[in-house]
């Protein structure tokens, strides 16, 4: 048998793409321009690495006003639903006796709020999330802690992505990757280190009835 684990922002729920619009508003406030254009660099790591990459590329920023004028701005915008075909992938993977797993940069107060609001916690038997770890992705930690937590050799995981980071992640954990690709685009690079790029989650169950 195997287990498998989702990403949740641009992979489980549609909550990637508002980052852009949200990094812009929140630059262009303390007068940067376009910092929406570089998230495809920072997709999947966690908060302390991001603010590292923001402050190392935008040198008199204030990073607590920033992050406080994105959440001001993801609160007020944000419709938390999942992504395509998500939701037809969990219940197979339900049905079938498959342990689920969360693994997200994001912050576990955050998380827990956006899984509600779909009434997708029941679904995970673990969660590991950005603020519980040293070590964000595309370092393995996420991934390796959430599969000890499920019991589960790295091996027998399967892994949802939509972030080169976290594809990264996953490769270095010794784990097959489905890359579904949301904000940023796939390279020969990355696309080398997938199991399989898919155009929505749902694609993966013909794959995975393979596996049971």
């Amino acid at each position: 048998m195997f287990s498998v684990i989702f990403d949740m922002d641009g992979t489980l729920l549609d909550t990637q793409k508002i980052s852009i619009p949200a990094w812009n508003y929140a630059g262009q406030i303390q007068g940067f321009n376009n910092m929406g254009s570089p998230l495809k660099y920072v997709c999947g790591m966690n908060e302390v690495s991001c603010a590292k990459y923001i402050m190392a590329n935008f040198k008199s920023i204030d990073i607590l006003k920033f992050r406080d004028d994105v959440k001001k701005y993801v609160a007020e915008n944000l419709v938390v639903r999942y992504k395509d075909g998500v939701k037809e992938l969990l219940d197979f993977l339900i049905k079938n006796g498959i342990k689920i797993g969360l693994a997200t940069g994001t912050a576990r107060p955050i998380v827990l709020s956006h899984l509600e609001k779909v009434n997708a916690t029941g679904y995970f038997s673990a969660i590991v999330c950005g603020d519980e770890i040293e070590n964000g992705k595309p370092a393995p930690d996420i991934f390796l802690k959430t599969a000890n937590l499920l019991g589960e050799n790295p091996q027998n995981c399967f892994v949802f992505e939509d972030s080169p980071n976290g594809i990264k992640a996953a490769d270095n954990a010794g784990m097959k990757c489905f890359g579904i690709p949301d904000t940023a685009e796939f390279d020969d690079e990355i696309r080398g280190l997938m199991f399989k790029e898919l155009s929505s989650a749902d694609k993966a169950i013909e794959i995975l009835k393979n596996y049971l």
